[in-house]
């Protein structure tokens, strides 16, 4: 927050500062710093004042030149030439003219709080820090200093501290600039506090209506709560001001795959497949990877758009990964981050696992992005891992630093490019080995990966080339699961789900954005072919729920024979899927965590497979499970074989019961297999990259 600091037209006057104080008591008593001033000097800085109110900055200053004529020190007109060359970029005349300032005015709250400014433009913010510091401690209430200590804890990720100094601020004064709540904003979004973001850049959005980040972030935020008619709109407005915001157009459309508002689908996934082929728009808005995974796009535009957001992120020097020994008998050092210690997919998926690593051969890390809350899955969390390490507080660079110096020999991202991620944590290559690890299905596109932590079915061989990691196999399956997430005892009566006793219940728990219209339409059609059947889905916000009711009506299909499970707790989750009869994956982003806890429930699945990693997932699950007869190829197959499990109970059936079979057995819910696999995996990683040195 620069400083305002021309001389009013009285000195009687409000001083421009902010502080409340009339200028004679403020920044105008610089110049009664000292009683050594004479009369000639009052009259030369009086007749400043007059240039200043006419507007003539020019002869303000050379009035304030003779003062400095005669009497070199004069902290006044010092602290007047200072501004000017501030103004003008001359940073280090500036910080010389405030220094010989201050050594008569020293405690000078406005001399100080402008050569912090000086000092941050010049580069040096860890003095210009001291100096607000300096400033407050003196008069805690100075809104400048607190704003300038605010930008600079932001800019350097001081979260905590960042929140708690605009607290103080806003408590003072609300009428702040829209900078001061784009940074508050940030901070709030580091602390898991979307609300509170949304309300900041909302204001920083009347403030400054023109102001694009505010518009994007705003998108951001309403997209991740669920109000996609609000994340539309504010992408709308983005493109209102600027039509090559390519970030918004892919934005706009997820937002509106979010709400299952299909019209104008087909044309905005054409205009972002064509981004993908033609480099372009806004530099600094690429479209973000992780919107497209459930867009229908090629593997080489997921590729294009993965290394365009890595470019975006890259450092402008990247230093080069730790070259790391470990001593004879000393366990590797394996590390997760993680920013989804909550009740997130990933975490339903990991904790068992977690459980089962062997201390004995891997000396095991995790590194915890979000703010801790003691919430059931972070406490297991803690449990599982010899060295839990908590770094919501810190710094991309403390966090690296951290990781370095913890000597972690290979370094697992469970974040990848998703909400919350610290995405150039990686870009700093704080290990010698880092893998992109399940919290992203696709690419990164970036060179500080080394690798792809996966298995053959989901990535194949052939298709590696459209990857920049190599992939590292999982010997049966790269998603692990938390059998101990379904409850013991018989599964609930569909009663108790609020289905029909009678007839065939098809059901897809994905989130709604998953649903595209071709697999909807499918979806109409095996209900229209399937006499009294129901489908039931995972209850979306109110406007995706009329969407989609609507959609039913228009093929024909009654809308009450769409049902919406509530939300519920994992358990309560897992068990229901048990009372349906087949669970429709959704392509091209097709079931993950929701495949798993259907097969883990003992409920039977069919998938479509195509190329991206996103559409595979469900398909390595049937595998690794022995049901490989229930993995199609294109939408026919899918429907045909959907259709004839309708008409053919004693193949469900069987299809059934073979499931429930090898749920005692095969490696997909066997997790001390996949902790013994996983730790192989790691040591051969190891042993290649330490051959790969000699």
């Amino acid at each position: 927050m620069s400083s305002a600091l021309g001389a009013p037209h009285s000195r009687n006057a409000p001083c421009p500062c902010g502080s409340g104080k009339r200028y004679k008591d403020c920044h105008g008593a610089l110049g009664a710093a000292t009683p050594q001033e004479t009369a000639p000097e009052d009259a030369l800085l009086r007749k400043a004042e007059r240039a200043l109110a006419q507007g003539d900055v020019v002869a303000a200053e050379a009035v304030w030149r003779q003062v400095l004529a005669l009497d070199a020190d004069h902290p006044e007109a010092l602290f007047h030439i200072a501004n000017r060359e501030r103004e003008r970029g001359e940073n280090a005349m500036a910080i010389a003219h405030y220094e010989r300032a201050l050594a008569r005015a020293p405690e000078h709250a406005g001399l100080l709080n402008n050569l912090g400014l000086a000092l941050e433009a010049m580069g040096e913010t860890s003095r210009a820090e001291a100096v607000y510091r300096k400033v407050l401690a003196a008069d805690p209430r100075h809104v400048e200093a607190l704003a300038n200590l605010g930008n600079i804890l932001s800019v350097r990720e001081a979260t905590r501290e960042t929140l708690a100094v605009y607290d103080r601020l806003l408590a003072i004064r609300r009428d702040l600039p829209a900078a001061v709540w784009l940074h508050r904003a940030a901070a709030q979004r580091r602390v898991d506090d979307a609300a509170g973001a949304i309300e900041s850049y909302r204001e920083a959005a009347r403030l400054d209506p023109s102001d694009m980040q505010a518009q994007v972030q705003l998108g951001i935020l309403h997209t991740r709560v669920g109000a996609f008619a609000e994340a539309e709109a504010a992408f709308r407005r983005c493109l209102e001001l600027a039509p090559d915001n390519r970030y918004a157009v892919a934005g706009l459309a997820f937002a509106r795959q979010g709400d299952c508002s299909w019209e104008g689908s087909d044309d905005l996934f054409a205009q972002i497949a064509d981004f993908a082929e033609h480099p372009g728009g806004d530099p600094r808005f690429p479209v973000n990877p992780f919107l497209t995974l459930s867009m229908p796009l090629s593997l080489q535009a997921q590729l294009q758009f993965a290394r365009r957001w890595a470019e975006w992120i890259a450092p402008a020097q990247a230093p080069a990964p730790p070259q790391l020994d470990y001593a004879p008998g000393e366990r590797l050092r394996v590390g997760f981050v993680t920013w989804n210690l909550r009740d997130h997919p990933t975490m339903h998926l990991s904790l068992e696992f977690w459980e089962k690593i062997d201390r004995r051969r891997l000396e095991m890390f995790l590194y915890a992005l979000r703010p801790s809350d003691e919430n059931p899955f972070e406490r297991r969390a803690r449990a599982a891992f010899e060295h839990y390490v908590e770094v919501s507080a810190l710094s991309v660079a403390a966090i690296a630093q951290r990781i370095r110096e913890d000597r972690i020999g290979i370094l697992l991202d469970r974040n990848g490019y998703t909400l919350n991620a610290r995405e150039a944590l990686f870009a700093l290559k704080p290990a010698p080995l880092q893998v992109n690890c399940i919290g992203f299905p696709g690419t990164l596109g970036a060179p500080w990966y080394d690798y792809i932590f996966t298995d053959r079915f989901s990535l194949p061989e052939e298709l590696a080339g459209f990857y920049t990691e190599r992939p590292l196999y999982m010997p049966h399956m790269a998603f692990p699961s938390d059998t101990t997430r379904l409850p013991a005892g018989p599964a609930p009566a569909r009663a108790a789900c609020g289905l029909p006793e009678q007839g065939f219940v098809f059901c897809c728990f994905n989130n709604a954005y998953k649903i595209l219209p071709e697999v909807f339409a499918l979806w109409m059609r095996l209900l229209g072919a399937t006499p009294g059947s129901v489908l039931w889905l995972l209850e979306p916000g109110a406007q995706a729920k009329a969407n989609l009711r609507r959609e039913a009506q228009a093929a024909g299909v009654d809308a009450a024979r769409l049902l919406f499970a509530p939300r519920v707790s994992v358990g309560e989750h897992v068990a229901r899927n048990a009372a349906a009869d087949l669970f429709l994956d959704t392509y091209p982003y097709g079931a993950h965590t929701t495949a798993n806890d259907a097969l883990l429930a003992g409920l039977p699945l069919i998938t479509r497979v195509g190329e991206t990693l996103a559409s595979r997932i469900a398909g390595a699950q049937l595998a690794a499970i022995g049901l490989p007869e229930l993995i199609t190829s294109s939408f026919a197959e899918y429907e045909a074989l959907a259709l004839k499990l309708t008409r053919e109970p004693g193949l469900l059936a069987a299809y059934r019961a073979r499931l429930a079979a090898n749920r005692q057995s095969s490696p997909l819910f066997d997790m001390t297999r996949y902790a013994r696999d996983f730790e192989a995996l790691m040591l051969e990683a190891w042993d290649a990259y330490l051959a790969a040195r000699r």
